[in-house]
């Protein structure tokens, strides 16, 4: 058997708390009885509460976030639909990556890695496409660190008359999100980062409009089929067997966290990536995004220091794990994860320790 060998501090998945870990062990129930129903229906209601919705439709599915994503496009999208995908970086990438695997006209808005979507370029990207009719962007890029203006977003597809779907699997719980307020149609979430949960379940929630447009789309699904998956849910149950265990840790997870409040939950977050962001600044790094998240800190490699050597030290020598850049990225960033329940203090030392290294890496490339 493989055990860690380090605590995980990387853009996901988290730490799990060892009161929500214990939560697995419970004998399981089978999920076509009122006991999983009532487990069911109390996860689904707490994540309406984590997205700020008072009736999204909320359905949970036994895949990781891309599968939720999948399921956005399929139940969306048609074979030759035109969409629009707002992209800042590897993961608004994957949305472009779906809608083509399915067959739809692919019209993008980006920038280079580090920015973010200006929303006024959406809004002329949208102005000279008006066939297309969902716009798909991500909130938290973890590939980047970036933090889109969903709100602004939000506004300018309401406005239009556009369907909004985002991306919130890394942002969701660190990163202010309201989507009935800020007119988000399809929210993605994961359960392994926000929540600190082991991954296993991931969700989607829709707003009336995307609802009903479930029922037009004409492509092939199955497994991911919310039309399937609303017959069941209003039993109480998901259409196909369901990672029992992870039902149960996400539940506690939730109930944790309604017991904080969303807003002191982001604020304690911002509170810690504004720390984090002076302590870079104080070694004289440089962040790479530039309207960056509360869910990660990204920080630009000195020249000559390859990143991968930073993280490996960590590994190695105080046993936390980091995150490298990705892609092209690699060796030229260092992600440091701090979206789950962390404290200050926890992350003042996780910095230490990345600060030693960094300096030990230095002094070997002079």
């Amino acid at each position: 058997m493989v055990k860690p060998k380090y605590k995980l501090y990387t853009p996901g998945p988290v730490d799990v708390p060892l009161e929500v870990l214990k939560e697995l062990s419970s004998g399981l129930v089978y999920h076509r009885e009122a006991s999983f129903a009532a487990i069911f229906e109390s996860a689904r209601k707490g994540l309406q509460k984590l997205m700020l919705t008072a009736n999204g439709e909320v359905h949970l599915l036994t895949a990781s976030g891309t599968g939720a994503m999948e399921a956005a496009v399929v139940n969306l999208v048609s074979p030759g639909d035109k969409v629009v995908v707002a992209t800042s970086g590897r993961f608004g990438e994957r949305w472009r990556e779906i809608n083509l695997r399915y067959g739809a006209f692919v019209d993008e808005v980006n920038r280079p890695y580090g920015e973010p979507i200006p929303p006024e370029e959406l809004e002329r990207k949208l102005l000279g496409n008006d066939s297309a009719r969902c716009v798909f962007t991500t909130l938290t890029e973890t590939s980047t660190g970036v933090l889109n203006d969903i709100k602004a977003f939000g506004d300018v597809c309401h406005r239009l008359n556009r369907i909004l779907v985002v991306d919130a699997v890394a942002g969701l719980g660190a990163d202010e999100l309201r989507m009935d307020d800020w007119h988000v149609d399809l929210v993605v979430g994961g359960c392994q980062k926000g929540l600190a949960v082991p991954p296993g379940v991931s969700f989607v929630a829709l707003s009336e409009r995307a609802a009903e447009r479930v029922e037009r789309a004409k492509s092939p699904r199955y497994y991911f089929d919310l039309r399937i998956a609303r017959r069941y849910a209003a039993k109480g149950q998901t259409s196909w067997t369901p990672a029992i265990s992870i039902f149960y840790a996400m539940d506690l997870s939730l109930k944790r966290l309604h017991r904080i409040g969303m807003p002191k939950y982001w604020k304690a977050h911002q509170q810690i990536a504004d720390m984090m962001r002076a302590k870079a600044a104080g070694l004289g790094l440089a962040l790479f995004p530039k309207r960056p998240s509360n869910a990660l800190t990204v920080m630009r490699m000195p020249e000559g220091v390859d990143g991968a050597k930073v993280v490996d030290i960590c590994r190695t020598r105080d046993r936390i794990l980091l995150a490298n850049g990705q892609g092209d990225m690699r060796g030229k960033i260092v992600r440091i994860g701090h979206m789950g329940p962390v404290t200050k203090v926890e992350m003042t030392k996780v910095f230490g320790c990345f600060q030693r290294a960094l300096k030990q890496v230095r002094s070997h490339t002079k």
